[in-house]
């Protein structure tokens, strides 16, 4: 029965989304046009999601925005189902991405606040996951912090180890950023054996970058080197865009550190094109001023200034997206009080 074969496809495509994100994208795309040829509205909408989540592992965010929008389209004529907590969700990873906050603000929470038959729960979990990132973005790490760790106790009430692993990851970077390293570590290495005994390469690769930054703040750049190494080998592996851009970076950092100019160029430089091809503003704001600091080091001070000022435009870009009512609005809703 073909619903039963595009379903198959589907449910096969969802599960390589991280690990194989070209398998995920073929079988993406036979489920879908083997819905259309058969009107089973319901497969082409969900095919097109999944279809969209591959997309976004390779860094082709329009295209991504494109299929979901399709979604959203043909859901408002055919119905949805969960399938519509689940584009949201994905729209609100597109607009982060691209630094779009009150957009992915709206995503997210419009998923929170969606009625049970609208939504899937580890995709409202999800969400209130996008939210500590989005106030993580805004550097008020405290409330992300609070945000992650509600999104972990739902993940554990519902067993749920890729979820928690997930959660885990999040408020390990929370708490790094709090200056908590030896408590992020040890979360970090909490979450590690959920993640590989669930062979998510996406999650093994942040781990270890985020092991890396912690050394870098540590001041040991021989032993974050080796695990920003291992981070982009898996990212690079299994073509994660975003990642390898984030490694690269850090890469960059740590080379600029150690003195080792020519290297800290080359990773910087590559960490920028990768940036802007996704539309990172919070990407490509952090590698200006990296490379801001190398010119600075090199004596070449009109280059310095040149990127200096890129990264003051674009971070003035990002503060008045946090500045906005919208954002504030979000955050008195959902901060949990204290207790």
């Amino acid at each position: 029965m073909v619903e039963q074969e595009v379903d198959s496809l589907i449910e096969r495509a969802r599960k390589l989304v991280s690990s194989q994100s070209a398998e995920s994208l073929s079988l993406a795309g036979r489920a879908r046009e083997l819905a259309k040829s058969a009107d089973y509205h319901r497969g082409e909408i969900a095919s097109l999601v999944v279809e969209a989540n591959a997309l976004h592992m390779f860094g082709r965010h329009n295209e991504a925005h494109d299929a979901l929008l399709t979604a959203m389209e043909r859901g408002e004529r055919f119905g949805m189902g969960q399938e519509r907590g689940e584009a949201l969700q994905m729209l609100a990873r597109l607009y982060y991405t691209r630094g779009e906050y009150e957009r992915a603000s709206d995503c997210w929470c419009a998923c929170v606040e969606l009625p049970d038959d609208d939504i899937a729960p580890e995709v409202r979990i999800r969400a209130h996951i996008g939210l500590g990132q989005l106030l993580f973005a805004h550097e008020q790490f405290d409330s992300a912090l609070a945000h992650h760790r509600r999104a972990a106790v739902l993940a554990e009430e519902r067993d749920d180890a890729q979820l928690t692993s997930c959660c885990l990851i999040n408020i390990a970077v929370d708490l790094m950023r709090l200056g908590l390293q030896t408590e992020s570590v040890a979360t970090l290495k909490q979450a590690l054996p959920l993640v590989r005994a669930d062979k998510n390469y996406e999650y093994e690769a942040e781990i270890y970058s985020v092991l890396g930054q912690i050394d870098m703040a540590r001041g040991d750049m021989g032993r974050a080197r080796m695990s920003l190494m291992v981070s982009l080998k898996i990212n690079r592996l299994h073509i994660n865009t975003w990642g390898e851009a984030s490694n690269m970076l850090w890469l960059g950092q740590c080379s600029l550190a150690e003195g080792a100019f020519d290297s800290a160029s080359d990773e910087l430089s590559r960490a920028l094109v990768l940036a802007q091809g996704m539309g990172s503003q919070h990407l490509m704001a952090n590698t200006h001023s990296a490379l801001a600091d190398l010119c600075r080091c090199n004596g070449e001070m009109d280059a310095a200034a040149e990127h200096e000022k890129q990264y003051r435009s674009l971070r003035q870009q990002l503060l008045e997206h946090a500045r906005s009512p919208r954002l504030a609005t979000m955050e008195l809703r959902l901060t949990p009080e204290p207790s």
